[in-house]
């Protein structure tokens, strides 16, 4: 069995509550952990408050997704969706702006940050008496605030407060709104701390599968480099960078390393990634560990999100199908929050193996009870990605199959959602699914959750030798990324030559790669200007488009989150004035 990185909670991460909820919940606020500020001045405690940080990560994720990934192109919103999920997906303002996995998203990862900036602190006041001991604990410490200050400048830009000292009190509590140079510049002088003592991957790999090691710090590098070149060079300089092309090559360089020097590989079988059976393959560069146990309160809950009805039929919606359990360990937990959009799916051609890897499209009877396997030899439901002509439809039925296909579902040629019912019955992408869950309505998951693996390295490489006009060498790493999509006998539908390499390709060979994964809206946001951002959306989600009485469609202002409601009006409880995103109405 993994050994699970230990989990600590340290009392003081609550008071950066004070800048997400409001002070009355603040002032509540129970906090967790025991560890004081005497013993976090020993080396155990110094250490714990280090742990604590992964422990963050478990809490973070859920709104890491669900704010930091709805609103891109391979998310339309689901049939059972909440409307301050669905409006993250539409650009709906109002909800935006006032909304509880908004605001969670800003807390969580201020918390990370102030236990970051405390365990700092800590480790170079502990006394800490075994050997290189402070310099691991610094290292990963420096390298975690590092994801928590990149994640708050995508996501929030010139908007987020910067800090980098232990808060103790309320009434140490500033804004500062320095602008993204900060960020960045912290970001590099962070990693290149991180860079100095934290251990090449497979020192740890075996002991301690999700710690922080070296690996993680060079593509955390790698993605900061990416996310700095969307910004002017007039910043890019005053980070300490000359310009735009000197982040892609850094970048390119930083990508190269970590395919061939640091003991990654990519799975041979895609859908192997994201198995719940397999999750310390070679592929994984950093991921959060879950518990394995249900006594365990930090679980994983992506994994009920993308399942759609699959004992319905969007023709005959009223009426479920005989042998089709709405819930299952092997086909989820349905939920209907969100589906892939027509963009997604259509992507891919019938010759990649990533497609059926990434999406079902057969639903078999299933036992009373949704705990043990399908019977697979009895297929009840077809959801085709394909169009199936109506007589195969029919055939289909003689035999006692229901066949949907992707014209059913989505209008192709505007790639809208046909209604509410296609909305419930979608086709179930896999990537989060866990199979090892113990019931069949259980909408926890054990699973671990992978932020980084090597295929986004491969892409980043790929798009950072677009950017610098080699794209001979960029048609070389898509062609190396491909080896494992390959079907035999059609090797040639997969083939790739230098004329190919367009940032748009880079795009749609993302979507194929990593769509439904974490990244996918900052990956979109660097790769185009404002402007560009939003005829994408527009064109490539119709969701995002949506104008009217639900909303006024995404906006070149939301390349931006908005800061939440609710740290507004607390920084305005003590008197404090916090600029809020421009743009969105407060």
């Amino acid at each position: 069995m993994k050994k699970k990185i230990l989990k600590y909670y340290y009392a003081l991460t609550v008071i950066l509550s004070l800048t997400i909820v409001g002070c009355e919940d603040f002032l509540s606020e129970d906090p967790k952990g025991t560890i004081t500020e005497s013993y976090a001045l020993t080396e155990d405690g110094a250490e714990k408050e280090v742990l604590s940080l992964y422990q963050i990560n478990t809490d973070l994720l859920e709104h890491l997704y669900m704010v930091g990934e709805m609103g891109s192109d391979a998310i339309a919103w689901g049939g059972n969706t909440r409307n301050y999920w669905k409006a993250t997906v539409i650009y709906e303002d109002a909800y935006m702006v006032d909304n509880a996995d908004n605001a969670n998203l800003w807390k969580w990862l201020y918390v990370g940050l102030t236990t970051a900036n405390t365990a700092i602190n800590s480790v170079l006041n502990a006394d800490i008496r075994t050997e290189g001991k402070r310099e691991q604990l610094l290292a990963e410490a420096h390298a975690m605030r590092a994801f928590y200050l990149h994640e708050l400048v995508v996501q929030f830009g010139p908007y987020a407060n910067f800090t980098t000292s232990p808060i103790k009190s309320i009434n140490e509590i500033q804004v500062n709104q320095p602008g993204v140079v900060t960020f960045y510049k912290t970001i590099f002088e962070d990693l290149d701390i991180a860079d100095q003592s934290l251990q090449m991957p497979m020192e740890l790999k075996e002991q301690s599968f999700g710690r922080l090691n070296l690996g993680v710090s060079k593509a955390l590098r790698m993605k900061a480099l990416m996310s700095l070149a969307w910004f002017d060079d007039a910043v890019i300089k005053e980070v300490g960078l000359t310009d735009k092309s000197a982040c892609y090559r850094q970048a390119a360089e930083i990508a190269s390393s970590l395919i061939t020097d640091y003991g990654y590989k990519l799975e041979d079988d895609f859908a192997s990634v994201f198995s719940a059976d397999n999750q310390e393959n070679d592929e994984i560069i950093w991921s959060i560990q879950y518990g394995n146990t249900i006594f365990d309160s930090q679980n994983n809950f992506l994994a009920r999100y993308w399942v759609s009805q699959v004992n319905r039929s969007v023709n005959s919606y009223t009426k479920t199908i005989d042998g089709l359990q709405a819930h299952s360990v092997y086909y989820g937990r349905e939920y209907r929050t969100v589906m892939p959009t027509y963009y997604f799916i259509k992507a891919f051609n019938k010759y990649d193996k990533r497609r059926e890897a990434t999406f079902i499209t057969g639903y078999c009877r299933t036992p009373e009870g949704g705990v043990e396997l399908p019977d697979f030899s009895d297929t009840l439901l077809i959801r085709s990605l394909d169009v199936v002509p109506q007589e195969v439809k029919e055939q289909y039925a003689q035999r006692g199959i229901i066949c949907d296909d992707i014209a059913d579902l989505y209008d192709l040629s505007t790639g809208e959602v046909k209604g509410t019912n296609a909305r419930s019955c979608a086709n179930n992408m896999t990537k989060w699914l866990d199979t090892s869950r113990l019931t069949a309505k259980q909408e926890y998951s054990f699973k671990d959750a992978v932020l980084i693996r090597l295929g986004e390295v491969y892409l980043t490489l790929a798009e950072a030798y677009i950017r610098i006009g080699e794209k001979q060498k960029a048609a070389d790493v898509i062609t190396q990324l491909r080896k494992r999509t390959l079907m035999a006998g059609h090797e040639q539908e997969q083939a790739v030559t230098a004329n190919d390499m367009t940032i748009e390709f880079i795009l749609d060979e993302g979507i194929r790669e990593m769509g439904g994964e974490i990244g996918r809206w900052e990956m979109l946001k660097r790769a185009l200007t404002p402007t560009e951002w939003v005829q994408w959306l527009r064109t490539h989600n119709p969701d995002t488009a949506t104008e009217g009485a639900q909303g006024i469609g995404v906006q070149e202002y939301h390349v931006y989150r908005p800061v939440p409601l609710s740290t507004v009006n607390s920084y305005a409880a003590l008197g404090l004035d916090f600029k809020k995103t421009e743009g969105y109405t407060y």
